[in-house]
């Protein structure tokens, strides 16, 4: 038996070995050198640059006589995004008591929508006072016990909690606006105004955040007049909010092998462009992020392994779904739009495997993170024990959970097995300097043999069952504070290393640098990514804590502001 695998083995390190590396190498790099250029802007979602990259995309898709997957023969699945959302409310807010007028505000001075809220809606109904809007049996408290004359109403509901001010309060999980508004249309509201009663807690933003989608019901915060709200019966009020969408583009070839069963290889292909909808972390505006190693690597692996698989008769023991996405960085809007209206039966779908930062191999460490060995006992029991990485001295670090912030996602949540490929952060992740001169093309090409390896090894897998795993926080996960560090995600050690730290932000403010290892943040201990991003989520903006870290074989304690 052994003689039989080491054959096979053999076999197959000639199959790797056939492969040029230069030739690989500058397909890699012509494809980066246009997704990458200025030429595409940035490939900002719905915008011009990054129609012109899935123009490029459909194009090789084309030339490998992919069929089109898309809409209506097309390479092109269209889907909408909501690009800006302005306000445009000339009505007052008006409440009153037994028929009686009791008290106004003006639109935009007094009282304005939130990113909840309806686009368009004028709503004249008596008054349900909803104390806080939380429903928590385990905290023995309920705010909708008179269910029954609640429905059909505009709700009032305070901001915050009953403890309001108290640091780590056990109603945290039950404070935010948007799980009040969901709790209010559960219980039949026909609008939602909020207030404030006190100064602990944070006044809601005006500014319409197009990435909250928005309910079915007018929701708005009042800004003044509080006590009068707080005894009216009856109100009428108007929203207005002018919505401009914007067409964005996922990319979708079919590689038909006539077979059972296919695979889906995608990466996402959208950027930040100058920065319009944010998530740069760049003071300067204006500028370009290219974003060559996120993500035009992924989707130049995505290609490269297109062109192997069309010529290579050994890979063709399955059929084959490439697709580029749009809307990831805007919150897996692509994948999510796809995987809810895929173009063809996803339960024919063996697994997925997503390409999303491979272009930055660290030279020295040379670690490459697969995320989701969990989504599948097929990873574990049969890919990883046979993966040999030996003759590149590649490290390979795993992680189980199917979850995170790229487009595997969307499709672990359809039951699918799922890998994710990523060689790890770096000081130009979302900044413009994020430039093809920066990506290591020959790490690139280690990083391609050990997925055609990971490829091949499971290449006549009948069975593969799904595994749901235990979520776990990923790398680029959104918090209310941030400390401004970039983590070394392959560190193994115990505690989240520190990689670079960002200028003028907390930790550097305080005096962390590049290498320190965080032990303790707050009253949390430290063990590993996951712990730091857990507790990292309890914190507020403007608290101060205590950080402790390990720098060399000193322990040193720093106090951080967020």
């Amino acid at each position: 038996m052994r003689y039989i695998f080491t054959l096979i083995f053999s076999v197959f390190i000639s199959f790797l070995s056939a492969q040029n590396e230069k030739e690989v190498t500058t397909n890699f790099k012509n494809d980066i050198s246009f997704l990458a250029s200025d030429l595409t802007e940035g490939r900002l979602t719905a915008s011009s640059g990054e129609l012109r990259s899935s123009l490029y995309i459909a194009d090789a898709f084309k030339t490998f006589n992919l069929k089109p997957y898309g809409d209506s023969g097309k390479y092109m699945q269209t889907f909408q995004i909501v690009k800006i959302r302005i306000s445009q409310c000339q009505k007052h807010l008006a409440w009153f008591q037994e028929n009686r007028k009791i008290d106004i505000l003006e639109p935009n001075t007094g009282f304005y929508p939130l990113s909840w809220s309806c686009n368009n809606d004028t709503v004249s109904a008596s008054i349900f006072q909803a104390g806080y809007g939380i429903k928590a049996a385990d905290l023995n408290h309920n705010d909708y016990k008179d269910s029954i004359n609640c429905r059909g109403k505009i709700f009032i509901i305070q901001l915050g909690s009953p403890e309001n001010g108290v640091a780590h309060s056990k109603y945290e999980p039950f404070e935010s606006i948007g799980y009040k508004v969901e709790q209010a249309i559960k219980m039949g509201a026909k609008g939602v105004v909020f207030i404030r009663v006190d100064t602990f807690t944070k006044i809601p933003s005006g500014h319409l955040d197009r990435n909250i989608r928005a309910s079915n019901i007018p929701v708005i915060y009042a800004m003044s007049k509080v006590e009068t709200l707080k005894t009216a019966v009856e109100m009428r009020l108007q929203v207005n909010i002018a919505q401009l969408n914007g067409d964005a583009h996922n990319v979708v070839g079919f590689m038909d092998n006539k077979k059972k069963n296919t695979i889906i290889i995608g990466a996402h292909q959208d950027h930040l462009g100058y920065n319009e909808y944010g998530g740069s972390r760049s003071k300067v505006e204006g500028q370009i992020h290219n974003g060559a190693d996120d993500n035009a690597s992924g989707v130049a692996m995505m290609l490269e392994l297109m062109r192997k698989i069309k010529k290579s008769k050994k890979l063709r023991k399955n059929n084959y779904l490439f697709i580029a996405f749009s809307g990831e960085e805007q919150g897996l809007l692509g994948s999510n739009y796809y995987s809810k209206h895929p173009t063809l039966d996803l339960k024919t779908v063996k697994y997925m495997l997503n390409f999303d930062m491979v272009g930055r191999l660290d030279s020295n460490k040379k670690v490459l993170t697969i995320f989701g060995v969990g989504t599948s006992p097929v990873w574990k029991d049969k890919m990883l024990p046979k993966l040999n990485n030996d003759t590149n001295q590649i490290k390979i670090k795993t992680t189980e959970s199917g979850t995170g912030s790229s487009d595997h996602t969307s499709f672990y949540l359809q039951k699918i097995p799922v890998l994710h490929y990523f060689t790890g952060q770096h000081k130009d992740y979302h900044m413009p300097s994020d430039d093809e001169s920066k990506i290591n093309y020959h790490g690139m090409f280690l990083c391609y043999q050990i997925i055609l390896q990971n490829m091949m090894i499971v290449n006549k897998v009948k069975s593969f069952p799904f595994t749901a795993t235990k979520n776990e926080e990923s790398s680029r996960m959104s918090f209310k504070v941030t400390l401004g560090v970039m983590l070394d995600y392959a560190f193994d050690g115990a505690g989240a290393k520190i990689d670079g730290v960002t200028e003028d932000r907390p930790a550097q403010k305080a005096g962390l640098l590049a290498g320190d290892i965080i032990v303790k943040l707050g009253n949390y201990p430290i063990g590993s990514v996951q712990d730091y991003s857990k507790a990292l989520g309890n914190f507020n903006k403007g608290e101060t804590v205590q950080v402790v870290v390990k720098r060399g074989a000193e322990e040193k304690i720093f106090n951080i502001t967020f």
